[in-house]
């Protein structure tokens, strides 16, 4: 922010934005988008700093709804929108932000597939939907932003309803372990009802609000092409909306259908109405803008889109139905494919097991164990209390200044070679010695008896 802000020469994002031409001309465009990308992509859990998201929740389910919901996690996607129009028309943007968005989208909802947790699960769920959000803003178009903003109204709707769900669970069932889970439709009738709404939302089933951002997203996707490959995003984008519809489906079934087990920790029943009056509060607005797109959120995406995008707004519809689009083959052959994928789930498991794959954590946890080692042993070389090894360092590190400035000099045969060096540059490197020199005669007692 500090480049950018010397960029344009003021820190306001309303002048930042109103200078969008000066940035993208300037040399040092590229290095500020980057740093301002790392601390994004880090702050939304994006690939290749995704790990850290799931293993931070570690507070109560309504915290984790509100948190890594709604509000914490966007942060780095406010930051991506607020500064969309200054970015998006350059092709660094697209070429970093929207592969970016796609692997994490895809990576977030692989794993999500194998957790056990309930928690842990809607974890990495939130993890892929993020990077859902950013492939959208990577993509640059107008309309793609329309998309990422409608998608985060949805998504902090129908997540917070399955964070508090599986609270209500773990608080009734005395486990969130799906292996543990089962059956509890019957026993627990009104928290299944509203989880199962919500998790119909998050897979994608027609009729609520996941379902139509989702649509969207496919929709750009099938019209974008990344370095003259048509092909790659509209097939990753429906792979990972297949994967997350199989998600969707375990959270669901496994958990709320089948026989009820007789081994759970404790035995499950609704919980009071102060406690699933909040998740059937949430979903009110995931199932009404399902059916009204158009009236229940149009407003609040327009006038959110305004703010990203600014005027004129791209035309869009907010619509269930848009005809036999593209984008509706690819949800059903993503609903289609995560239902088969999850009836096929243990096969898959399998296979994932079969082929281990290096953890982003461990590698993480890797790179600053050898940073602290490196750093030890430079320190246990340079600070280890050895004076004349500190004096012999300064001496050679002035013995190098000139040796570089005497070799950098001009050189002509039979002439005295000169060093281009100011008169007080000089008088300091000549002091600089002479202190180290009598150090050395004056103090050699001491700096020998140290060593």
């Amino acid at each position: 922010m500090l480049m950018l802000g010397h960029i344009a020469g003021s820190y306001e994002i309303t002048e930042i934005l109103q200078r969008g031409d000066l940035i993208r001309s300037s040399p040092l465009l590229v290095p500020t988008l980057l740093l301002i990308l790392g601390g994004a992509f880090t702050k939304s859990a994006q690939f290749p700093f995704h790990f850290w998201l799931p293993h931070a929740m570690a507070a109560p389910t309504p915290v984790s709804a509100y948190l890594h919901s709604a509000t914490m996690v966007k942060a780095g996607l406010f930051l991506m929108a607020r500064l969309w129009p200054v970015f998006a028309p350059t092709d660094a943007w697209f070429l970093i932000v929207a592969p970016v968005g796609l692997v994490t989208m895809l990576i977030g909802a692989w794993i999500a597939l194998f957790k056990d947790d309930l928690k842990a699960l809607l974890a990495f769920s939130t993890v892929s939907h993020l990077g859902l959000v950013t492939m959208l803003f990577g993509i640059g178009t107008p309309l793609a932003a329309v998309a990422a903003v409608f998608h985060i109204l949805n998504h902090a709707t129908f997540k917070a309803a399955l964070f508090m769900s599986a609270g209500i669970i773990d608080h009734e069932a005395g486990t969130r372990d799906i292996r543990r889970l089962g059956g509890l439709l019957t026993l627990m009738p009104i928290t299944a009802t509203l989880s199962l709404i919500a998790a119909a939302s998050m897979a994608g089933i027609p009729f609520f609000n996941g379902f139509l951002s989702k649509e969207m997203m496919l929709e750009e996707a099938a019209h974008t092409a990344y370095a003259g490959i048509t092909w790659l995003f509209p097939v990753l984008a429906t792979v990972a909306a297949l994967i997350s519809a199989a998600y969707s489906f375990r959270f669901a079934i496994s958990t709320f259908f089948g026989p009820p087990r007789d081994d759970y920790p404790h035995r499950p029943h609704d919980p009071p109405f102060g406690m699933w009056l909040p998740v059937a509060i949430l979903i009110v607005p995931v199932a009404a803008i399902g059916v009204l797109p158009a009236l229940m959120a149009g407003p609040i995406v327009e006038r959110t889109a305004l703010a990203v995008v600014g005027a004129p707004l791209p035309d869009y519809k907010l619509a269930i139905w848009h005809g036999l689009t593209p984008a509706l083959f690819m949800s059903l052959i993503a609903l289609a494919g995560g239902a088969i994928l999850f009836a096929f789930y243990r096969t898959a498991d399998q296979i994932r097991l079969a082929f281990p794959r290096p953890e982003a954590k461990r590698i993480y946890d890797a790179v600053i164990s050898a940073l602290v080692d490196g750093s030890r042993s430079i320190i246990e070389v340079t600070h280890n209390g050895s004076l004349p090894r500190y004096a012999g360092v300064i001496i050679a590190a002035i013995v190098a200044v000139g040796f570089v400035g005497f070799m950098d000099a001009p050189h002509e045969a039979g002439a005295r070679a000169t060093i281009p060096m100011s008169f007080p540059a000089a008088v300091a490197w000549i002091v600089l010695a002479a202190i180290c020199v009598a150090l050395l005669f004056c103090h050699r007692e001491r700096l020998f008896a140290s060593s």
